[in-house]
């Protein structure tokens, strides 16, 4: 994904409706809702008149690096009352603001009404801490929280400070330099008037899979795999290990090409575009909603039928055992299932190590793989399981099921490279 989808853009109020920026804010005319969020702000028993609002996606990263939590794009009106209408469906970060107290709270909007009844503002908390190495060197260079328009740097002795945060369970990231790749990323509870902290170690990640939730998750999925990690406030594992690679986020044909990317279908569906085998990068298409290009393939399946986008990473197979976890953005319809595969079409013991059903929908999903999110084979009698694969993966595919689309971003391999 570009960086640019981390520039900041403020959403614009215009004839009472709300313009749509390229990071999922809300919309105004033209969008598929006409609903909204409702809710009155109190400061203590005081009416938050005019208190500044600001609706970012539960996943937005900012690019603005004067350290201001909230940028205002809207203020409650004299009674204070909060009025967010015409919002498109998802997850997101509603932050209010006055007097230096704060609210914020991810939501999960469906499309209805959703009132919030009375909101009250609190004091601040803040997050410090470290990302230092054992030689005493940072590892990261920005930290911030997904949905806050907040991002400081970290000193050179990996030391760093988060000022005047809303008090709620924040999820926090840590940037490299250049601020177009994540190095960890944390949940913590911040409460008011009180310091928690981050420090990082280089530790091996837990799995990121859990049960979804009905908020606070980190994308608009009812996957299982959707990412969410979890850490306490005292130290927090890397799902990378500091060794990582983006394997694919279809900016460059070059490197598209030398992937050799495929997508095929079984006997049970049918590929409705690309149809052309010899030009998958027609279906490389530019994205407003995540500023980048991204893979879209659509298709037309019976019941038990698939289509698989997918490339051969090495003929002799690579030895995955220390993978961390992959990551890649996806949305569409019906399912998808990853798969890291050994397999050259021949052989009578391909073996193949995939994940359950991931329902994906309309809008833009992170997923976080790992090797515990594959199924067992007593679990999935089509499923060899990781271990059989992880010395010689030959193949990565993502498998569409029971959909008519499948898009894909940002491919990304965490504990290794090859």
């Amino acid at each position: 994904m570009k960086k640019s989808w981390w520039v900041l853009t403020t959403l614009i109020a215009s004839l009472g409706l709300w313009s749509c920026d390229g990071n999922g804010h809300a919309k105004g005319p033209g969008s598929e809702t006409t609903n909204g969020i409702f809710a009155s702000v109190f400061s203590g028993e005081t009416v938050a008149s005019y208190a500044s609002i600001c609706l970012h996606s539960a996943d937005y990263i900012s690019d603005d690096t004067s350290g201001t939590v909230l940028i205002p794009s809207k203020v409650t009106d004299s009674s204070g009352n909060l009025i967010l209408e015409n919002l498109e469906e998802g997850k997101y970060r509603l932050t209010v603001s006055l007097d230096g107290k704060y609210f914020s709270k991810e939501i999960s909007y469906t499309g209805d009404d959703l009132n919030l009844g009375k909101i009250y503002l609190d004091a601040p908390g803040s997050v410090s801490g470290s990302f230092a190495d054992e030689n005493g060197l940072a590892k990261a260079a920005w930290v911030g929280v997904y949905g806050l328009d907040i991002l400081v740097r970290v000193a050179s002795n990996g030391d760093f400070v988060l000022p005047t945060l809303p008090s709620d369970e924040l999820k926090l990231f840590a940037l490299t330099a250049s601020r177009d790749s994540i190095v960890a990323d944390t949940n913590l509870i911040v409460q008011e008037k009180s310091t928690t902290s981050w420090i990082h170690v280089s530790s091996k990640a837990s799995s990121s899979s859990s049960a979804e939730e009905s908020s606070n998750s980190e994308a608009s999925s009812s996957s299982s795999i959707s990412e969410e990690e979890s850490s306490s406030s005292e130290e927090s594992s890397s799902s990378q290990e500091y060794a990582w690679m983006l394997f694919e986020n279809f900016e460059d044909s070059t490197s598209f090409a030398s992937h050799n990317w495929y997508f095929s279908a079984d006997t049970n569906a049918q590929i409705n575009y690309p149809t052309n085998s010899s030009n998958y990068w027609s279906a490389i298409v530019s994205n407003s909603e995540l500023n980048s290009h991204v893979f879209s393939g659509y298709y037309t399946s019976s019941i038990g039928g698939y289509v698989i986008f997918g490339t051969q990473l090495s003929s002799e197979g690579i030895d995955m055992s220390a993978l961390d976890s992959v990551t890649f953005y996806a949305k569409g319809s019906g399912s998808i299932r990853f798969a890291l595969e050994r397999w050259d079409g021949s052989s009578t013991d391909n073996l193949k190590a995939w994940t359950e059903d991931l329902p994906i929908s309309s809008t833009w999903t992170r997923f976080c793989v790992t090797p515990e999110d594959f199924q067992l084979p007593e679990n999935d009698s089509l499923s060899t399981g990781w271990e059989s694969v992880k010395k010689t993966v030959t193949r990565f595919h993502f498998f569409g099921l029971d959909g008519q689309e499948i898009s894909l971003d940002d491919i990304t391999v965490y504990g290794l490279t090859f």
